[in-house]
Protein backbone atom coordinates (compact mmCIF):
# COMPACT_ATOMS: atom_id res chain seq x y z
CA UNK A 1 0.00 0.00 0.00
CA UNK A 2 1.03 3.58 -0.71
CA UNK A 3 -0.02 6.82 -0.01
CA UNK A 4 -3.27 7.53 -2.45
CA UNK A 5 -3.56 10.29 -4.67
CA UNK A 6 -6.38 12.66 -3.00
CA UNK A 7 -9.15 14.08 -5.03
CA UNK A 8 -8.78 17.59 -5.93
CA UNK A 9 -10.82 20.31 -5.37
CA UNK A 10 -11.77 23.54 -7.24
CA UNK A 11 -8.80 25.61 -5.95
CA UNK A 12 -6.32 23.39 -6.95
CA UNK A 13 -7.77 22.18 -10.38
CA UNK A 14 -8.06 26.15 -11.01
CA UNK A 15 -4.02 26.78 -10.15
CA UNK A 16 -2.91 23.45 -12.10
CA UNK A 17 -5.04 25.48 -14.93
CA UNK A 18 -2.80 28.63 -14.19
CA UNK A 19 0.31 26.36 -13.55
CA UNK A 20 -0.65 25.03 -17.22
CA UNK A 21 -1.19 28.66 -18.59
CA UNK A 22 2.34 29.86 -16.82
CA UNK A 23 4.13 26.50 -18.90
CA UNK A 24 2.03 27.44 -22.28
CA UNK A 25 3.94 30.92 -22.34
CA UNK A 26 7.17 29.45 -21.17
CA UNK A 27 7.12 27.56 -24.24
CA UNK A 28 6.24 30.02 -26.62
CA UNK A 29 9.02 32.26 -24.97
CA UNK A 30 12.00 29.14 -25.43
CA UNK A 31 10.61 28.84 -28.91
CA UNK A 32 12.71 31.43 -30.70
CA UNK A 33 16.50 30.35 -29.88
CA UNK A 34 18.17 32.97 -28.42
CA UNK A 35 21.66 33.42 -26.22
CA UNK A 36 20.19 34.82 -23.02
CA UNK A 37 17.57 31.82 -22.98
CA UNK A 38 20.74 29.30 -22.97
CA UNK A 39 22.20 31.15 -20.31
CA UNK A 40 18.90 31.26 -18.11
CA UNK A 41 18.34 27.26 -18.88
CA UNK A 42 22.08 26.76 -17.45
CA UNK A 43 21.14 29.18 -14.39
CA UNK A 44 17.63 27.37 -13.29
CA UNK A 45 19.47 23.89 -13.60
CA UNK A 46 22.22 24.97 -11.32
CA UNK A 47 19.70 26.57 -8.89
CA UNK A 48 18.11 23.03 -8.94
CA UNK A 49 21.58 21.78 -7.92
CA UNK A 50 21.81 24.26 -5.41
CA UNK A 51 18.27 23.97 -4.06
CA UNK A 52 18.22 20.68 -3.72
CA UNK A 53 21.51 20.23 -1.86
CA UNK A 54 21.18 23.22 0.58
CA UNK A 55 18.28 20.82 2.02
CA UNK A 56 20.80 18.39 3.03
CA UNK A 57 23.55 20.86 3.81
CA UNK A 58 25.80 21.29 1.20
CA UNK A 59 25.19 24.67 0.43
CA UNK A 60 27.65 26.46 -2.35
CA UNK A 61 27.51 29.79 -3.81
CA UNK A 62 25.87 30.84 -7.30
CA UNK A 63 29.34 30.65 -9.18
CA UNK A 64 29.90 27.36 -7.99
CA UNK A 65 26.54 26.59 -8.76
CA UNK A 66 27.03 26.91 -12.54
CA UNK A 67 30.53 25.64 -12.35
CA UNK A 68 29.21 22.65 -11.36
CA UNK A 69 26.50 22.58 -14.66
CA UNK A 70 29.54 23.36 -17.00
CA UNK A 71 31.71 20.57 -15.07
CA UNK A 72 34.72 23.20 -14.13
CA UNK A 73 36.32 23.41 -10.77
CA UNK A 74 34.76 25.41 -7.88
CA UNK A 75 36.26 28.69 -6.46
CA UNK A 76 35.29 28.22 -2.90
CA UNK A 77 33.69 25.08 -2.32
CA UNK A 78 34.90 22.18 0.17
CA UNK A 79 36.35 18.73 -1.49
CA UNK A 80 33.20 17.18 0.44
CA UNK A 81 30.82 19.52 -0.39
CA UNK A 82 31.93 18.99 -4.28
CA UNK A 83 31.71 15.68 -4.38
CA UNK A 84 28.23 15.83 -3.07
CA UNK A 85 27.22 18.78 -5.79
CA UNK A 86 29.59 16.53 -8.49
CA UNK A 87 27.59 13.22 -7.76
CA UNK A 88 24.15 15.13 -7.87
CA UNK A 89 24.86 17.15 -11.48
CA UNK A 90 25.66 13.24 -13.10
CA UNK A 91 22.26 12.00 -11.74
CA UNK A 92 20.25 15.41 -12.80
CA UNK A 93 22.37 15.62 -16.52
CA UNK A 94 21.48 11.73 -17.01
CA UNK A 95 17.58 12.84 -15.96
CA UNK A 96 18.10 15.46 -19.03
CA UNK A 97 19.28 12.67 -21.16
CA UNK A 98 16.08 11.02 -20.89
CA UNK A 99 13.71 13.37 -20.40
CA UNK A 100 12.93 12.75 -24.66
CA UNK A 101 14.86 8.92 -24.90
CA UNK A 102 12.32 6.91 -26.82
CA UNK A 103 13.45 3.76 -25.05
CA UNK A 104 12.88 5.11 -21.79
CA UNK A 105 12.11 2.78 -19.14
CA UNK A 106 11.56 3.30 -15.26
CA UNK A 107 12.27 0.85 -13.41
CA UNK A 108 14.09 -0.03 -10.24
CA UNK A 109 17.61 -0.74 -11.95
CA UNK A 110 17.36 2.91 -13.16
CA UNK A 111 16.04 4.10 -9.56
CA UNK A 112 19.39 2.12 -8.32
CA UNK A 113 21.38 3.74 -10.89
CA UNK A 114 20.40 7.24 -10.39
CA UNK A 115 21.56 7.10 -6.36
CA UNK A 116 24.88 5.12 -7.18
CA UNK A 117 25.37 8.16 -9.22
CA UNK A 118 24.72 10.47 -7.17
CA UNK A 119 26.35 8.59 -4.38
CA UNK A 120 29.58 6.75 -5.94
CA UNK A 121 31.85 9.29 -4.12
CA UNK A 122 31.01 7.68 -0.78
CA UNK A 123 30.75 4.02 -0.62
CA UNK A 124 30.02 3.71 2.97
CA UNK A 125 26.68 5.02 1.75
CA UNK A 126 25.90 1.69 -0.40
CA UNK A 127 25.54 4.06 -3.40
CA UNK A 128 23.15 2.02 -5.73
CA UNK A 129 21.89 -0.29 -3.28
CA UNK A 130 18.72 -0.47 -1.15
CA UNK A 131 19.15 -0.43 2.84
CA UNK A 132 19.20 -3.36 4.72
CA UNK A 133 18.10 -1.95 8.04
CA UNK A 134 15.08 -0.21 9.77
CA UNK A 135 16.26 3.47 9.70
CA UNK A 136 15.09 5.77 11.99
CA UNK A 137 15.09 9.64 12.12
CA UNK A 138 15.81 10.87 15.27
CA UNK A 139 15.16 14.72 17.40
CA UNK A 140 18.28 14.88 18.50
CA UNK A 141 17.23 18.11 21.06
CA UNK A 142 14.69 15.62 22.40
CA UNK A 143 16.53 12.07 21.57
CA UNK A 144 13.07 11.12 20.52
CA UNK A 145 12.12 9.07 17.17
CA UNK A 146 10.19 11.07 14.52
CA UNK A 147 10.27 9.20 12.04
CA UNK A 148 10.13 5.24 11.56
CA UNK A 149 10.61 3.91 7.55
CA UNK A 150 8.96 0.70 6.66
CA UNK A 151 11.08 -2.15 7.48
CA UNK A 152 13.79 -2.91 4.79
CA UNK A 153 12.28 -6.22 3.55
CA UNK A 154 9.43 -4.22 2.39
CA UNK A 155 11.40 -1.92 0.43
CA UNK A 156 11.72 -3.80 -3.32
CA UNK A 157 8.10 -4.77 -3.23
CA UNK A 158 6.98 -1.42 -1.76
CA UNK A 159 9.39 -0.04 -4.75
CA UNK A 160 8.06 -1.60 -7.19
CA UNK A 161 4.37 -0.90 -6.47
CA UNK A 162 5.76 2.64 -6.54
CA UNK A 163 6.91 2.58 -10.11
CA UNK A 164 3.58 0.68 -11.32
CA UNK A 165 1.60 3.49 -9.57
CA UNK A 166 3.55 6.04 -11.58
CA UNK A 167 2.42 4.37 -14.41
CA UNK A 168 -1.07 3.65 -13.45
CA UNK A 169 -1.96 7.38 -12.74
CA UNK A 170 -1.19 8.40 -16.26
CA UNK A 171 -4.70 10.54 -16.14
CA UNK A 172 -3.59 12.61 -12.96
CA UNK A 173 -2.15 16.05 -13.71
CA UNK A 174 1.81 15.58 -13.92
CA UNK A 175 2.18 18.13 -11.10
CA UNK A 176 0.34 15.89 -8.84
CA UNK A 177 1.66 12.69 -9.96
CA UNK A 178 5.45 13.81 -9.68
CA UNK A 179 4.47 14.50 -6.39
CA UNK A 180 3.32 11.75 -5.02
CA UNK A 181 5.98 9.51 -6.51
CA UNK A 182 8.14 12.00 -4.73
CA UNK A 183 5.96 11.66 -1.10
CA UNK A 184 6.28 7.98 -1.44
CA UNK A 185 9.80 7.71 -2.29
CA UNK A 186 10.93 9.89 0.40
CA UNK A 187 8.36 8.09 3.23
CA UNK A 188 9.56 4.27 1.72
CA UNK A 189 13.29 5.71 2.55
CA UNK A 190 14.57 2.79 0.42
CA UNK A 191 18.13 3.83 0.67
CA UNK A 192 20.53 4.78 3.65
CA UNK A 193 21.13 8.31 2.43
CA UNK A 194 20.06 10.28 -0.61
CA UNK A 195 16.88 9.70 -0.15
CA UNK A 196 15.43 13.25 -0.72
CA UNK A 197 17.41 14.13 -3.23
CA UNK A 198 16.82 10.66 -5.29
CA UNK A 199 12.79 11.93 -4.07
CA UNK A 200 13.37 15.10 -5.50
CA UNK A 201 15.38 13.62 -9.10
CA UNK A 202 12.28 11.34 -9.82
CA UNK A 203 10.06 14.30 -9.19
CA UNK A 204 11.75 16.48 -12.00
CA UNK A 205 12.44 12.86 -14.05
CA UNK A 206 8.61 12.26 -14.39
CA UNK A 207 7.64 15.85 -15.33
CA UNK A 208 10.58 16.01 -18.23
CA UNK A 209 9.08 13.00 -19.46
CA UNK A 210 5.98 14.27 -19.48
CA UNK A 211 7.37 17.04 -21.81
CA UNK A 212 5.66 19.78 -19.72
CA UNK A 213 8.28 22.30 -20.54
CA UNK A 214 12.17 21.76 -21.33
CA UNK A 215 13.13 19.78 -18.10
CA UNK A 216 15.68 22.74 -16.33
CA UNK A 217 12.42 24.71 -16.21
CA UNK A 218 10.05 22.04 -14.90
CA UNK A 219 11.96 21.81 -11.47
CA UNK A 220 10.95 22.80 -8.04
CA UNK A 221 14.19 22.25 -6.45
CA UNK A 222 15.20 25.89 -5.96
CA UNK A 223 11.92 26.73 -4.58
CA UNK A 224 12.29 23.19 -1.93
CA UNK A 225 15.83 24.68 -1.16
CA UNK A 226 14.45 28.34 -0.29
CA UNK A 227 11.25 26.80 1.98
CA UNK A 228 12.97 24.08 3.29
CA UNK A 229 11.23 24.69 7.16
CA UNK A 230 7.98 24.44 4.78
CA UNK A 231 9.46 21.32 3.19
CA UNK A 232 9.49 19.54 6.71
CA UNK A 233 6.70 20.54 8.11
CA UNK A 234 4.41 19.77 5.49
CA UNK A 235 6.61 16.02 5.06
CA UNK A 236 6.20 16.00 8.85
CA UNK A 237 2.79 16.18 9.54
CA UNK A 238 1.57 13.84 6.43
CA UNK A 239 4.12 11.46 7.61
CA UNK A 240 3.27 11.34 11.65
CA UNK A 241 5.83 9.30 12.92
CA UNK A 242 6.07 5.95 11.03
CA UNK A 243 5.24 4.45 7.40
CA UNK A 244 1.47 5.51 7.63
CA UNK A 245 0.18 5.09 3.88
CA UNK A 246 -3.11 5.60 4.75
CA UNK A 247 -2.79 9.31 5.81
CA UNK A 248 -4.29 11.56 4.10
CA UNK A 249 -1.81 13.42 1.83
CA UNK A 250 -3.89 16.22 0.58
CA UNK A 251 -1.52 18.78 2.38
CA UNK A 252 1.56 17.45 0.53
CA UNK A 253 -0.23 17.56 -3.15
CA UNK A 254 -1.30 21.53 -2.31
CA UNK A 255 2.29 22.34 -1.20
CA UNK A 256 3.77 20.78 -4.29
CA UNK A 257 1.27 22.77 -6.60
CA UNK A 258 2.15 25.81 -4.63
CA UNK A 259 5.42 25.31 -4.87
CA UNK A 260 4.92 24.80 -9.15
CA UNK A 261 2.55 27.81 -9.14
CA UNK A 262 5.19 30.00 -7.50
CA UNK A 263 8.55 28.63 -9.32
CA UNK A 264 6.52 29.71 -12.75
CA UNK A 265 5.75 32.72 -11.69
CA UNK A 266 9.64 33.61 -10.71
CA UNK A 267 10.82 31.87 -13.82
CA UNK A 268 8.23 33.67 -16.19
CA UNK A 269 9.46 36.99 -14.07
CA UNK A 270 13.43 35.65 -15.16
CA UNK A 271 12.29 35.49 -18.52
CA UNK A 272 11.04 39.23 -18.98
CA UNK A 273 14.18 40.49 -16.71
CA UNK A 274 17.11 38.88 -18.85
CA UNK A 275 15.16 39.42 -21.82
CA UNK A 276 15.34 43.45 -20.80
CA UNK A 277 18.80 43.05 -19.22
CA UNK A 278 19.81 41.53 -23.05
CA UNK A 279 18.38 44.24 -24.77
CA UNK A 280 20.28 46.54 -22.75
CA UNK A 281 23.37 45.22 -22.84
CA UNK A 282 23.76 44.96 -26.71
CA UNK A 283 22.50 48.67 -26.13
CA UNK A 284 25.81 49.64 -24.30
CA UNK A 285 28.06 47.41 -26.32
CA UNK A 286 27.25 49.15 -29.09
CA UNK A 287 28.03 52.61 -27.83
CA UNK A 288 31.27 51.85 -25.98
CA UNK A 289 32.71 50.04 -29.64
CA UNK A 290 32.88 46.46 -27.42
CA UNK A 291 32.82 43.29 -29.15
CA UNK A 292 28.77 41.72 -29.54
CA UNK A 293 30.59 38.27 -28.11
CA UNK A 294 30.94 40.19 -24.50
CA UNK A 295 27.37 40.43 -23.81
CA UNK A 296 26.91 37.10 -22.52
CA UNK A 297 30.11 37.02 -19.56
CA UNK A 298 28.42 40.74 -19.27
CA UNK A 299 24.86 39.35 -18.29
CA UNK A 300 26.22 37.08 -16.00
CA UNK A 301 27.83 39.52 -14.17
CA UNK A 302 24.87 41.75 -13.84
CA UNK A 303 23.23 39.03 -12.44
CA UNK A 304 25.62 38.50 -9.40
CA UNK A 305 28.45 36.10 -10.96
CA UNK A 306 32.10 36.11 -10.90
CA UNK A 307 33.45 35.97 -14.33
CA UNK A 308 36.75 34.12 -14.71
CA UNK A 309 38.81 33.88 -17.77
CA UNK A 310 38.01 29.93 -18.50
CA UNK A 311 34.33 31.38 -18.50
CA UNK A 312 34.72 34.27 -20.74
CA UNK A 313 36.24 31.75 -23.18
CA UNK A 314 33.62 29.55 -23.79
CA UNK A 315 31.02 32.18 -23.13
CA UNK A 316 32.16 34.54 -26.10
CA UNK A 317 34.15 31.55 -28.01
CA UNK A 318 37.44 32.75 -28.10
CA UNK A 319 41.42 31.91 -27.23
CA UNK A 320 42.87 32.89 -24.49
CA UNK A 321 44.67 35.64 -26.01
CA UNK A 322 41.43 37.46 -27.40
CA UNK A 323 39.43 37.04 -23.92
CA UNK A 324 42.57 38.57 -22.13
CA UNK A 325 41.84 41.67 -24.65
CA UNK A 326 38.74 41.31 -24.44
CA UNK A 327 38.47 41.54 -20.21
CA UNK A 328 40.70 44.26 -20.24
CA UNK A 329 38.48 46.20 -22.50
CA UNK A 330 35.57 45.85 -20.02
CA UNK A 331 37.29 46.89 -17.36
CA UNK A 332 38.45 50.03 -19.11
CA UNK A 333 34.90 50.55 -20.01
CA UNK A 334 34.06 50.72 -16.16
CA UNK A 335 31.66 47.44 -16.77
CA UNK A 336 33.94 45.38 -15.08
CA UNK A 337 36.26 45.67 -11.55
CA UNK A 338 38.80 42.54 -11.57
CA UNK A 339 39.46 40.67 -8.32
CA UNK A 340 42.52 38.89 -7.24
CA UNK A 341 46.28 38.36 -9.37
CA UNK A 342 46.46 36.27 -12.25
CA UNK A 343 44.78 32.54 -12.56
CA UNK A 344 42.72 33.47 -9.63
CA UNK A 345 41.22 36.96 -11.12
CA UNK A 346 37.65 36.81 -11.50
CA UNK A 347 35.81 39.66 -12.48
CA UNK A 348 32.58 40.82 -11.23
CA UNK A 349 30.20 43.69 -12.32
CA UNK A 350 30.52 47.41 -12.07
CA UNK A 351 27.94 49.49 -10.59
CA UNK A 352 26.29 50.26 -13.46
CA UNK A 353 25.99 46.70 -13.89
CA UNK A 354 24.18 46.40 -11.07
CA UNK A 355 22.10 49.46 -11.52
CA UNK A 356 21.32 47.75 -15.03
CA UNK A 357 19.87 44.75 -12.92
CA UNK A 358 18.01 46.97 -10.36
CA UNK A 359 16.45 48.63 -12.98
CA UNK A 360 15.15 44.99 -14.41
CA UNK A 361 14.01 44.03 -11.64
CA UNK A 362 11.03 46.48 -11.83
CA UNK A 363 9.89 44.31 -14.58
CA UNK A 364 8.84 41.23 -12.57
CA UNK A 365 5.65 40.42 -12.20
CA UNK A 366 4.36 40.07 -8.36
CA UNK A 367 3.91 36.91 -7.21
CA UNK A 368 0.93 35.65 -5.96
CA UNK A 369 0.30 32.88 -3.56
CA UNK A 370 -3.29 30.94 -4.68
CA UNK A 371 -3.40 28.89 -1.22
CA UNK A 372 -2.15 31.91 1.11
CA UNK A 373 0.64 30.83 2.46
CA UNK A 374 1.58 27.57 4.27
CA UNK A 375 -0.74 27.72 7.45
CA UNK A 376 -3.60 27.12 5.83
CA UNK A 377 -2.50 23.86 3.79
CA UNK A 378 -1.48 22.77 6.97
CA UNK A 379 -5.36 23.08 8.50
CA UNK A 380 -6.17 20.96 5.78
CA UNK A 381 -4.14 18.02 7.42
CA UNK A 382 -6.46 15.58 9.58
CA UNK A 383 -5.83 16.95 13.33
CA UNK A 384 -5.96 13.40 14.54
CA UNK A 385 -2.06 13.53 12.81
CA UNK A 386 0.66 15.49 15.30
CA UNK A 387 2.45 18.11 14.05
CA UNK A 388 6.34 17.16 14.60
CA UNK A 389 9.26 19.29 16.35
CA UNK A 390 10.75 21.24 13.18
CA UNK A 391 14.44 22.53 15.30
CA UNK A 392 16.43 19.05 15.00
CA UNK A 393 19.13 17.94 13.07
CA UNK A 394 19.93 14.46 11.20
CA UNK A 395 23.34 13.34 11.42
CA UNK A 396 24.50 12.75 8.16
CA UNK A 397 22.23 14.71 5.79
CA UNK A 398 20.90 17.09 8.06
CA UNK A 399 17.62 17.33 7.36
CA UNK A 400 14.11 15.45 7.91
CA UNK A 401 14.87 13.31 4.31
CA UNK A 402 18.26 12.16 6.14
CA UNK A 403 18.32 9.38 8.83
CA UNK A 404 20.43 7.69 11.33
CA UNK A 405 20.49 4.04 11.20
CA UNK A 406 20.07 2.23 14.49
Amino acid sequence: MLFKTPDLDEVDLEVIAEIDRYRRDLRYALREPKRWTGQLRRNLLAKAIQGSNSIEGYDITDEDAVAAVEEEEPLTASDATWAEIRGYRTAMSYILQLADDPHFSLDQTLLRSLHYMMLAHDVSKSPGRYRSKTVYVIDESKSEVVYEAPDSDLVPDLVSDLIDSIASDSDVSSFVRAGMAHLNLVMIHPFRDGNGRMARCLQTLILARDSIVAPEFSSIEEFLGRNTRDYYEILAAVGAGSWNPENDSMAWVKFVLRAHHIQAQIVLGRLTEASYMWSELEAISNKKNLPARSVPALYDAAIGLRIRRSAYIRLAEVEERTATRDLQALVDADLLVPRGERRGRTYSASGALRDLRAEARRYRPRIRDAYGGMNSLLESQQPTQPRLPLDWQEEEAGSWLGHRDL
